[in-house]
């Protein structure tokens, strides 16, 4: 089968590989799409602390943000059968740790993530194998490409739910990238009363509003912490979720902050945050809080897309051939100036 490889920072290749055997309670399952995140370009550049520490490993085969179909179950496998459609989290456990043989999965010992660190092997390939415990059925309703858009909004979900969110709420959105556009479209349908989305680029601005976001701010243009201010009637945004990963965002959100208010911090930084005025985080008296992806969330996006609707595909820029992947890594800083969420179709 073919398999995208990062074989050392800058060199990526479509490969042919070994078609995986299965352990019985694993099941192989053909890629429909996958979807390019921020985590597989920086681990194509090497520009990112994951290869720093030595938590990357190359060769690397990535991605992480996928939908397919079950192609064959071991032989312990009872929910799943060949032709269900599915999804998986993106993290795999042992199934062999003390925590995991006492059903506590989500403190396993030799945890490994999809396509990423530790890496399990990634999704940018004809096929995956998942064990049983991680897989979960995709209903009619939820189309192959947007489903390849859940694991994004696991980590808005992961965010907001954090935080007690009501139509008198303000929020204001960090990046318009996937994650940042994914916790704008939830923030609407959790019934946010305000949502402010903060970015560089106009373009990526207009669809933010047309998914959610009630106002736009181009921090190219104005001082985001003012304009968000201003928008607020000088109380500021109750929640700042800072999904963008520049160093200089992380003033901005403490900037445009209410008082008492939070900070959900989702973006990688990759540079020290040099000059940070940390005092302004003192007087106002906030919570700042951490946010990654957890096992567990899919099932719940995938409920919440079920009886809500909500679809990501307005936010896929691109559609690209498995062939086609290397030449879009090789070019993507230009590419990325206008893609939002690119899909890789494969099968």
């Amino acid at each position: 089968m073919r398999a995208l490889v990062v074989e050392s920072p800058g060199k990526i290749a479509l490969r042919e590989v070994a078609l995986p055997e299965l352990k019985d309670d694993e099941i192989l399952c053909r890629v429909t799409y996958s979807g390019i995140c921020g985590t597989d370009l920086a681990i194509y550049t090497g520009e990112t602390n994951f290869v720093r520490d030595g938590q990357i490993k190359y060769p690397v085969r990535i991605g992480h943000e996928w939908s397919g179909r079950v192609e064959r179950v071991g032989a312990a496998v009872t929910k799943f059968k060949p032709g269900d459609r599915v999804v998986s989290d993106n993290g795999v456990c042992c199934r062999e740790c003390k925590m995991c043989k006492s059903g506590n999965i989500q403190l396993c010992e030799n945890m490994k993530s999809v396509g990423t660190i530790n890496c399990w092997d990634g999704s940018f390939a004809d096929y995956i194998v998942m064990p049983e415990c991680h897989l979960y059925h995709l209903p009619d309703t939820i189309s192959d490409k947007n489903a390849a858009t859940i694991e994004p909004l696991t980590i808005a979900y992961a965010a907001l739910t954090k935080y007690s969110i009501t139509p008198e709420t303000a929020i204001a959105v960090i990046g318009t990238g996937a994650i940042g556009l994914a916790t704008i479209a939830l923030a609407k349908f959790m019934g946010a009363g305000r949502i402010i989305s903060v970015g560089r680029r106009d373009t990526k601005l207009d669809i933010a509003q047309k998914i959610g976001a009630t106002d736009a701010v181009n921090n190219t243009k104005t001082d985001a912490g003012r304009a968000v201010m201003e928008l607020t009637g000088s109380h500021g945004a109750d929640l700042v979720v800072e999904t963008s990963g520049a160093a200089p965002a992380v003033q901005q959100a403490i900037e445009m902050a209410a008082e008492g208010g939070h900070l959900a911090m989702v973006g990688f930084y990759e540079e020290p945050l040099q000059n940070l005025d940390f005092g302004s985080f003192v007087f106002k008296r906030l919570t700042a809080k951490g946010i990654m992806g957890e096992l567990g969330l899919v099932p719940k996006i995938i409920d919440y897309m079920a009886k809500t609707n909500l679809s990501l595909e307005g936010m896929v820029t691109r559609i690209i051939s498995l062939d086609e992947a290397p030449g879009y890594f090789a070019g993507h800083r230009e590419m990325r100036k206008s893609d939002i969420k690119v899909l890789v179709k494969i099968n």
